[in-house]
């Protein structure tokens, strides 16, 4: 009960000008006022996880739930174990993406059943724990952890309306789910262990570098492209290439490339996923802003 009041108190500061609730106000019919008993102050401290990430995490569950069930309506009539089984799995990012509900269906629970419970532990770990239908779930994590729960279902959401290519998707929400893994001490549910996947390598998920206008040379059956002095170092420069090609386009991150290049054949799984050829949704438009040069006007 404490979390949820912490988290309905986090609910009410973030959109508190949209709850319209009775206002009350101290009146005294009377010149001889009846005092009323309180009980003692609570001396009970607030939980130690920030109620606005509690707030989060539910919600970010509740988004992915509601966005699973417009595809599925019948996910609706599923307890949350059965509609983790049936949630599709053809795909990579639909396997990660589902291993994500599991973890945040954990702290779900945690967070609201009654008999839940959320802590932090004196070493800074958290531990979330629920006996759900005589199974005992438990999580046992960082607070950067639950964060990038959040940050991977925000991204993932975000990512089914953006150009983004299936195979990117899969490469950065795999790095997401990484990430993830590497800050969980323990966890257990029905089938006891997460989903394990082999990483097919390393994906800069903090900055991407957008590069729209790229030498590219077909070499054979290779694609090579000259990145100068940035080839050296991918990590420091994780560089996305917008390259057009027979009006269609391709997003490129330098993490797959061997030595500059990319065979002719794997270059389609990175073609954008764009309405009209090669155009861009005009929401990208700031990202490559370029000043029109016209000849003849002095610098300022």
């Amino acid at each position: 009960m404490q979390q949820q009041q912490a988290m309905l108190a986090a609910f009410r500061a973030r959109f508190g000008e949209l709850c319209r609730l009775p206002e009350h106000r101290h009146m005294e019919p009377y010149t001889r006022p009846r005092r009323l008993a309180f009980a003692a102050p609570e001396t009970q401290a607030e939980p130690c996880v920030p109620a606005s990430l509690l707030l989060a995490l539910t919600s970010s569950y509740a988004l992915l739930a509601d966005w699973q069930e417009s595809l599925q309506p019948e996910l609706a009539e599923l307890g949350s174990w059965q509609r983790y089984l049936a949630l599709p799995k053809r795909s990579a990012s639909e396997k990660l993406i589902a291993e994500i509900f599991r973890i945040l269906r954990i702290l779900r629970l945690a967070a609201i059943h009654r008999t839940g419970s959320l802590e932090v532990r004196e070493d800074g770990l958290i531990r979330a724990y629920c006996d759900y239908n005589r199974c005992a779930l438990t999580l046992l994590t960082t607070q950067t952890g639950l964060e990038l729960l959040v940050s991977a279902v925000s991204y993932y959401l975000e990512s089914l309306s953006q150009p983004y290519s299936d195979a990117y998707v899969e490469r950065l929400l795999g790095q997401y789910f990484s990430d993830i893994v590497d800050e969980i001490r323990s966890f257990g549910d029905e089938d006891r262990v997460l989903f394990q996947f082999r990483q097919k390598g390393w994906f800069n998920r903090q900055q991407r570098l957008d590069c729209d206008n790229p030498r590219v040379q077909l070499d054979d059956e290779h694609y090579r492209i000259d990145m100068g002095k940035y080839a050296a170092d991918p990590a420091r420069y994780p560089l996305d290439f917008y390259i057009s090609l027979d009006d269609r386009l391709y997003i490129l991150p330098v993490e797959v490339l061997k030595e500059g290049c990319i065979s002719r054949s794997e270059l389609p799984k990175w073609q954008a996923r764009t309405q009209q050829g090669a155009q861009l949704p005009d929401a990208f438009r700031l990202r490559f802003a370029h000043e029109k040069n016209i000849v003849g006007l002095p610098m300022t």
